[in-house]
């Protein structure tokens, strides 16, 4: 049975900031999409549900909403129109729009699609040991790769 708002715990999402985030699915991919994800163990780290045409994503252990995704839904499948992360999270001062677009892409493709994509581990996270962050963050024990911050703008060096 596919996962919907009331399988679990939850805030809405009320509001977000846009995330640089584009995708495609296929007629397969969009029906593993709708599935969802209810969480079944402790490490399980997400609650994720489609209410058509939201793909929602939510922590399991507090039901505070991360993500938003629009969906349009054709014959061949869907695309992405949107993707939001929600405002208590976007307006903390190391927040970093585009690092949680990969975050994004991670989730979707590992938790719902179940692919076996690498971990965007940011540069500079200090780890007693690897991977504790891509478990803390999603759950999840796959292979990393260091992302590196952008620049700000304003500095040429």
């Amino acid at each position: 049975m596919p996962a919907s708002a009331s399988s679990w715990k939850r805030e809405p999402f009320t509001e977000g900031v846009a995330l640089p985030f584009s995708a495609e699915f296929n007629n397969e991919e969009l029906s593993r999409l709708s599935e969802g994800l209810v969480p079944e163990q402790m490490e399980d780290k997400w609650f994720v549900y489609f209410d058509a045409p939201h793909l929602f994503f939510h922590r399991s252990w507090t039901g505070k909403p991360v993500y938003r995704v629009a969906l349009d839904v054709g014959p061949n499948g869907a695309v992405a129109s949107e993707a939001l992360w929600a405002t208590e999270f976007a307006t903390a001062d190391n927040a970093d729009l585009g690092y949680q677009a990969k975050l994004l892409v991670f989730l979707i493709s590992n938790l719902l699609l179940h692919q076996s994509k690498p971990f965007p581990r940011p540069a500079g996270i200090k780890e007693p040991m690897p991977g504790v962050f891509q478990h803390h963050a999603t759950g999840t024990g796959f292979r990393e790769v260091a992302v590196k911050p952008k620049k700000p703008w304003w500095r040429l060096w």
